[in-house]
């Protein structure tokens, strides 16, 4: 068994230590199968709240949306978080939400939605499973977490893998 942890957590930080770079317009398309230039597809899952919540409704009312998948136990997602929590107190105010889809696996919602709070992830927070499946992880081809989507309100995907602090500096171009 923990010969496979080793092995699993070192298959998630080769895929990190590839993505570390933030893609724009300006760059190649992600690894993922949909990616800069592409619609965004449609997710609606549950919130911690017990209310569907899809990213479609954030575009509608003329949000930015990053769509965020991430892990309570995925070490690089928690780094992240410090991040995301200053850029969306900064942000949201001028049209920002994350859309953060949890891949914590099937039976931890409990300590997902206590991971949240405690955190201060103030943010839309769905729990990514239907069942044992997560379709919205399938539908964007993620490869490895976290990963992530920077939606305009129009629908169109203009980053993605935006990380630490190059995450204030990509949003401040989009929503400054």
């Amino acid at each position: 068994m923990k010969r496979l942890l080793v092995l699993i957590c070192g298959i998630f930080a080769l895929g990190v230590s590839s993505a570390t770079e933030p893609t724009t317009q300006s760059q190649a398309v992600s690894k993922s199968s949909i990616g800069v230039g592409d619609r965004y597809i449609d997710i609606a899952l549950t919130d911690v709240d017990g209310n569907v919540v899809s990213v479609s409704e954030l575009c509608a009312e003329g949000k930015w949306v990053l769509i965020d998948f991430w892990a309570t136990w995925c070490g690089p997602c928690r780094a992240e978080i410090p991040h995301l929590v200053a850029a969306y107190k900064k942000y949201a105010p001028k049209g920002l939400e994350i859309y953060g889809v949890s891949l914590c696996g099937p039976g931890r919602e409990d300590t997902w939605r206590s991971f949240v709070e405690s955190k201060g992830m103030t943010w839309v927070n769905v729990w990514g499973y239907e069942g044992d499946v997560c379709h919205a992880a399938s539908d964007y081809g993620v490869e490895y977490i976290p990963t992530n989507f920077l939606v305009s309100p129009e629908g169109e995907i203009v980053a993605t893998q935006l990380r630490g602090e190059n995450i204030d500096a990509i949003l401040a171009g989009y929503l400054n």
